[in-house]
């Protein structure tokens, strides 16, 4: 993930049936050792060989991760699998790591939605332990058309902590190439785009300026 945005936007959910009467998901997950790669019908099993066989994390046989996600009124199923190694596979943790599943923030007239950080070293160890994605008051899910801002932690000249904001999404931005949306206006925390930004707080009332006579699409 590149920022707070990735852990709201580019994920898709399970549909249920257009005629589902109590919708509702029963996820369930197990591992299945040993598992062997898939070979045709009757043709000799392929041995693994790997260059760098000393540190290769898989094997003629793995271990698979298999998520299962059922609707029992719809009758929508779905199996999700994947190759357990130490770089891929079922990952333990909580809505404290991922910041996506905790309530959002009012700050400002606006929503702080806490994300995963892009400078993550040591975060959860501070007092912000997250970046933030921002929407509009009475926004119940963020969308691409709900977000109207994002705010990250960074560095200030020396080495202080500072906090970045972008506002205004636009498909024309020339702000957060690299993500999930672009924006118009940016602060570097630092006083390029507008006054340094110390806090969080200083970063949502910098966006809110921004936004002052823009319409609230998507906000309903």
């Amino acid at each position: 993930m590149t920022s707070a945005l990735d852990s709201y936007l580019g994920w898709e959910k399970p549909e249920h049936l257009r005629d589902c009467k109590k919708p509702a998901w029963d996820v369930s997950f197990r591992t299945e050792e040993n598992k062997y790669r898939h070979t045709g019908y009757g043709e000799e099993r392929p041995k693994h060989e790997c260059a760098d066989s000393e540190y290769c994390g898989h094997g003629n046989s793995f271990d698979q991760s298999v998520v299962r996600i059922v609707c029992r009124s719809c009758g929508v199923a779905r199996v999700i699998t994947g190759e357990k190694t130490e770089d891929t596979g079922e990952t333990h943790t909580s809505t404290k790591w991922l910041g996506y599943g905790m309530a959002p923030r009012q700050v400002a007239g606006l929503l702080l939605w806490p994300g995963t950080p892009w400078l993550d070293v040591g975060r959860l160890r501070e007092a912000e332990p997250h970046d933030f994605v921002v929407t509009r008051l009475k926004v119940k899910e963020v969308t691409a058309a709900t977000v109207v801002g994002q705010i990250g932690q960074s560095r200030g000249d020396r080495g202080g902590i500072v906090w970045t904001a972008l506002a205004v999404p636009s498909p024309d931005g020339q702000f957060g190439y690299v993500q999930q949306l672009r924006f118009e206006h940016c602060n570097d925390g630092r006083g390029r785009g507008g006054r340094p930004l110390r806090t969080v707080n200083s970063a949502a009332r910098w966006i809110g300026e921004r936004l002052a006579g823009q319409p609230e699409a998507g906000a309903a």
